[in-house]
């Protein structure tokens, strides 16, 4: 539901037609003059004002075609917008800033809803180890299990020398533990 009724909206139309500026409409109204521009913008452009836009999906190349007749033409987001029949001249400057910073690519659809739990690569891993061998399946957990094993030797010899390192701590502890107090 938008925020202002139909009525309102063909108020504001109506106000502008009969020659009322866009603040004396603002004002008379109490909506805020963006808004007012904003119906005009889309009213100029025979876009409905009586219900919110359907989202358009545009393809990348038609998004470059924009951006770059706006560059080469030097227009600005508004005049763009109307030449193309665009509903919203601040979804071209979108356009433009990623074009821009990343080229091309930029314009490209962006994979829409939550990202899967696993990656790609975890999801092509599994579905590569059913298609395996039993017995490249042995070879791979061998491989797995002797590195697990050099790891623990790892592991083991690193508590060895921790414990060599702290047995003069120890001596130092149990012999304060070990004299008598002075009481």
């Amino acid at each position: 539901m938008s925020k202002y009724s139909q009525k309102t909206k063909d108020q504001a139309l109506y106000l502008f037609k009969i020659g009322f500026g866009i603040p004396s409409v603002a004002n008379q109204l109490n909506i805020s003059r963006h808004t007012i521009k904003n119906w005009l913008f889309k009213y100029k452009n025979n876009s409905s004002l009586s219900k919110k836009m359907n989202r358009r999906i545009f393809s990348a190349e038609f998004k470059r075609k924009v951006i770059e007749t706006r560059l080469q033409n030097k227009l600005s987001f508004k005049e763009t917008a109307e030449l193309f029949n665009i509903d919203n001249p601040s979804l071209i400057a979108a356009w433009n800033k990623k074009y821009l910073d990343e080229g091309f690519l930029g314009l490209q659809p962006k994979p829409k809803g939550r990202p899967p739990m696993k990656t790609k690569n975890e999801i092509n891993v599994q579905i590569d180890s059913t298609k395996k061998s039993d017995k490249e399946r042995i070879k791979e957990l061998e491989a797995e299990i002797a590195r697990l094993k050099y790891e623990m030797s790892f592991y083991d010899d690193f508590m060895k020398e921790m414990r060599e390192i702290a047995k003069p701590n120890r001596a130092v502890k149990k012999k304060h533990k070990q004299l008598p107090s002075k009481d």
